[in-house]
């Protein structure tokens, strides 16, 4: 794969992301993440995005590799403001809410301090 356009590593894990993985949802979050929200999210350091979030593109967790297929109508300008999306793993064409991106593949059984998410053009 070529370089990543997004990289992050996660520093601190929720208390409440293993059940929301259940779910196939996992919410990132860049340092500073808002206290009320914090046991959701596994949080990470802020870094830059300059691209544009896109059906196609793909994301690897470690060493999984997943495909973007939706993208929600804010979930560009989340992460570039605040390093905050939803991933879903579910699939889905349509994005269920605008700060969701889904993806195809198998939810992580677990997200842990140092687990690495990066973001590639294709």
């Amino acid at each position: 794969m070529s370089l990543p356009l997004y990289q992050l590593e996660v520093t601190q894990v929720g208390d409440f992301v293993a059940e929301y993985l259940q779910q196939h949802k996992l919410i990132l979050f860049a340092e500073p993440v808002p206290t009320d929200i914090a046991e959701y999210c596994a949080i990470h350091r802020p870094g830059k995005f300059n691209a544009v979030l896109l059906p196609g593109q793909k994301v690897t967790l470690n060493s999984v590799i997943y495909r973007i297929t939706a993208v929600g109508s804010v979930a560009t300008a989340n992460l570039k403001q605040l390093g905050h999306i939803t991933l879903n793993f579910d699939g889905e064409i349509d994005a269920e809410l605008p700060g969701t991106v889904h993806l195809c593949g198998p939810t992580p059984e677990m997200i842990l301090p140092g687990d690495q998410i990066c973001i590639y053009r294709e």
